[in-house]
């Protein structure tokens, strides 16, 4: 996907930059967009605007204009609407010539660099007559603008109007090489000082968790018209799909009426996140209670659990305890919900006899109760998936509950989500599509280490990298293949590195944990840590649960010992 700056739009953006904006995010890996610039104090102070400048590797820069009015004409010597004050075309070619004469200026290098412009009127119809200023490429009315299907269709027609633009001016002359990274990055450099809309690192972030909020309320709305006419209801969808926010508004709803509600889910991390969340929340009273499953239902039966409990406890002492309790009538009627919410449900009805255990805490139970399962039955189930395929097939037959499936990715940017699929060998369609515009080759890289010690010295860079970018320590996780205290985040935090293990909620720290223990959870920035690669099927879960977590960028670092397997996942068909 193409490189955006900012990655985000603001409030103020107008509808047709809006569309631009999606659109270009479409485009090829290597575009940039740079968004909203202001070149004035290029042109001696004088009102010089652009909406975006468009950086084509193989081709050089496009400035474009956009219009969002619904109707444009020119009659009578004058624009129409008033407001438009100058001409669209005049104003396009003007920016191009002063980005030019900047360009040549600080970084003659980029001399022979085409730059070219258009114009897009979006919503409005517009017939261009011959003339001698406006060639007919230079303009995308309503109906070429509306025409295009998809980002990569808008981009290549982007491409051809350049070429001609190009090829029909004499003092143009096509490139002769296309432009490097750090030649684009420079680029981009001499353009940032002039960005109209120039958030600091942090505006941006606050900006971006605002609009990914707003596109969770777009996601709720069919999900709580599901659970209000349906008793039970079961949710599927991929990593990123927004499950664990609905499921906690689902809750929140079904208390504000006066039942007892359950907001629980398998996973530690994600279920102390639910219950600090809802506990900021003044309204919420002591009629919904939230946590991790096993912890609740232990406290609930009074059952002590062990310091350090063993993979034993949880699979048969646990469920003997609970099942013995749960024989007193009395103490079934005083516990049990009304409603049950449960997260990442994959993982409990793989592990029957505590499902079995949950349910009985449901009034009515399986058949007759009244409950909403939110999970990734397809992708995530790093436990037995036979299990959780038999105890759901039970549920079906038992329940009869309405399903509904989450299709649209709202958490990761498209390379992110794309390059998880890939590396798990999902063959299927996951996401039907990605809410969140904007990201790149930059949001997502792959480096390979020869031993602990290479690994510890890039682990290292990349935390000082993140940190000098703006991000704040709670906005890193690390995440490791194999188990906590053996990874190399522990390694560097023995050696005074600021990593905490992620469930000590140090937030002047970087949380570290595995793969497995942050399933349901998600960060800004996600580092995966110590891959090893044995077991093909298991590796390949772990690599869709952990790049998926990453809300904006991705960094793996993985042994030699594994660069070919990792290379054949990444280029084999994931159908194969």
């Amino acid at each position: 996907m193409a490189r955006l700056i900012p990655s985000v739009t603001d409030d103020h953006t107008s509808p047709g930059e809006r569309a631009v904006f999606n659109l270009l995010a479409a485009g090829p890996d290597d575009w940039v967009a740079l968004h909203s610039l202001d070149l004035a104090p290029w042109n001696r102070g004088l009102r010089t605007e652009i909406d975006f400048v468009v950086i084509v590797p193989d081709t050089g820069l496009l400035c474009v204009e956009v219009k969002s009015h619904e109707t444009i004409a020119f009659k009578d010597d004058r624009w129409h609407p008033a407001e438009i004050r100058r001409s669209p075309f005049k104003q396009a070619a003007d920016a191009r010539h002063t980005l030019f004469r900047r360009l040549r200026d600080v970084a003659p290098q980029f001399r022979h660099v085409p730059v070219v412009h258009c114009c897009i009127f979006s919503r409005a119809r517009f017939e261009l007559h011959p003339n001698l200023s406006v060639q007919p490429w230079e303009l995308l009315d309503v109906n070429a603008f509306g025409a295009f299907r998809t980002g990569a269709e808008f981009c290549a027609d982007l491409r051809t109007r350049m070429r001609l633009s190009i090829e029909t001016d004499q003092n143009l002359e096509p490139m002769p090489v296309r432009l490097s990274r750090p030649q684009v990055e420079a680029i981009i450099g001499a353009c940032l000082p002039v960005q109209r809309n120039r958030p600091t690192v942090r505006d941006e972030i606050a900006r971006r968790e605002r609009d990914v909020e707003r596109i969770l309320r777009d996601q709720q709305k069919p999900i709580l018209e599901l659970v209000d006419s349906n008793a039970r209801v079961v949710v599927n969808g991929g990593a990123g799909t927004g499950k664990t926010l609905i499921a906690m508004e689902v809750a929140r709803r079904a208390a504000d009426r006066g039942r007892r509600v359950a907001l629980l889910c398998f996973n530690q991390l994600v279920g102390d996140w639910m219950a600090r969340q809802c506990g900021r929340d003044a309204a919420v009273g002591p009629s919904l209670i939230v946590g991790r499953a096993i912890r609740v239902m232990a406290e609930l039966s009074d059952v002590q659990l062990p310091a350090a409990p063993s993979a034993l406890f949880w699979d048969d002492e646990l469920p003997a305890l609970l099942e013995e309790r749960l024989t007193d009538p009395e103490f079934e009627a005083i516990a049990s919900f009304d409603y049950l919410v449960l997260d990442e449900a994959q993982d409990l009805l793989a592990r029957p006899r505590l499902w079995e255990c949950l349910a009985r805490f449901l009034h009515g139970g399986v058949a007759r109760g009244t409950f909403v399962l939110f999970g990734d039955f397809d992708n995530q189930v790093l436990g037995e998936r036979d299990a959780m395929n038999h105890t759901m097939e039970s549920i079906r037959e038992s329940a009869a509950p309405a399903f509904y499936r989450l299709t649209e990715n709202c958490r990761n940017y498209r390379i992110i989500g794309e390059s998880a699929v890939r590396l798990s060998g999902f063959g299927r369609t996951v996401y039907t599509g990605y809410l969140r515009s904007g990201g790149g080759i930059h949001n997502y890289d792959i480096s390979f280490y020869a031993d602990n010690r290479e690994q510890e010295g890039m682990l290292g860079r990349l935390l000082r990298d993140f940190k000098a970018q703006g991000y704040r320590p709670g906005e890193i996780s690390v995440l490791s293949f194999c188990a906590p205290q053996e990874s190399v985040a522990a390694k560097l935090a023995m050696q005074g590195f600021r990593l905490r293990p992620a469930w000590q909620q140090a937030v002047d720290s970087i949380g570290y944990t595995s793969v497995q223990a942050f399933k349901g959870m998600e960060n800004k920035v996600v580092i995966l840590t110590d891959v090893v690669l044995g077991a093909p099927d298991f590796h390949r879960d772990l690599f869709y649960t952990g790049l998926t977590r990453a809300c904006e960028t991705v960094r793996v670092l993985c042994s030699t010992t594994s660069k070919d397997a990792l290379n054949d996942w990444l280029t084999r068909k994931a159908s194969e």
